[in-house]
């Protein structure tokens, strides 16, 4: 079985209508410290994306350094599409670069992921 493909923007500069609605967003605390748990909520698009039965995102995932933190299996109920976990970072993290990617799922458009660096006191 051959792997999804992922949509990325083709310029992060100048994203499309579609790239707006499909971007996750990934939202982390002002201050992370090693060692501590810290929320990271991710929303879909910088247009918030529609949750409606014939277009809709199913999940959500987080990974901290190719580590999956979590899945969000999200339904119609959410009004939002968007999902917060708790992240458990190592102490030995700290001081370093780490990466977080947000990957998320629509019914129509496939695949779409994101990264953002972290860095950890």
């Amino acid at each position: 079985m051959a792997e999804e493909k992922i949509n990325k923007p083709a310029d992060p500069n100048n994203l499309t209508e579609g790239e707006k609605k499909h971007i996750p967003i990934i939202n982390v605390p002002e201050t992370i410290v090693a060692g501590e748990p810290f929320d990271v909520t991710v929303e879909v698009g910088i247009i918030p994306h529609v949750m409606e039965e014939k277009h809709h995102i199913e999940w959500i995932e987080l990974y901290l350094n190719d580590k999956k933190i979590g899945k969000a299996e999200l339904s119609l109920e959410n009004k939002k599409a968007e999902a917060t976990f708790t992240v458990e970072a190592d102490k030995s993290l700290a001081g370093e670069e780490s990466k977080l990617r947000a990957l998320e799922n629509c019914n129509i458009h496939g695949l779409w992921e994101e990264f953002m660096t972290i860095k950890m006191s």
